[in-house]
């Protein structure tokens, strides 16, 4: 894996986080996602994958938002299911506005405050 993303633990359970955190480069954002994608896709199929992405201070543009679907329609092809995800820096109308419309599709989404409550929030996804 790349400097990006990385396997955590949090109270025994493995998450996929995704340090896209202050990217402004629409293809090193990119970048990060097809990083993201090549670990999803190292899993096996039906596996539930806790995801935990830092968007802070970064720019999601259309392209952004599109390969982020790539990865999500990849995922499926594979027998991987839409996992609980949870987001934490949304700070802009636009970065907002685009998660409201993903929610809409992937009510397993969440937003959170902090990394800590956002571990905390998957974790307890796996109890529900």
């Amino acid at each position: 894996m790349g400097n990006r993303v990385q396997w955590i633990e949090h109270k025994g359970k493995r998450i996929l986080f995704c340090d896209y955190s202050h990217i402004g480069d629409e293809e090193e954002f990119v970048q990060a996602i097809v990083e993201t994608e090549k670990e999803v896709l190292k899993q096996a199929p039906k596996t539930l994958i806790l995801m935990l992405i830092d968007a802070t201070g970064s720019r999601i543009s259309p392209k952004v938002t599109s390969r982020a679907r790539e990865l999500a329609s990849a995922a499926r092809r594979r027998d991987i299911p839409s996992s609980p995800t949870a987001i934490v820096g949304l700070s802009s109308p636009a970065q907002r506005a685009v998660f409201t419309a993903m929610q809409f599709l992937r009510p397993d989404l969440h937003t959170a405050e902090s990394v800590a409550v956002a571990k905390d929030w998957l974790v307890e996804r796996l109890g529900k």
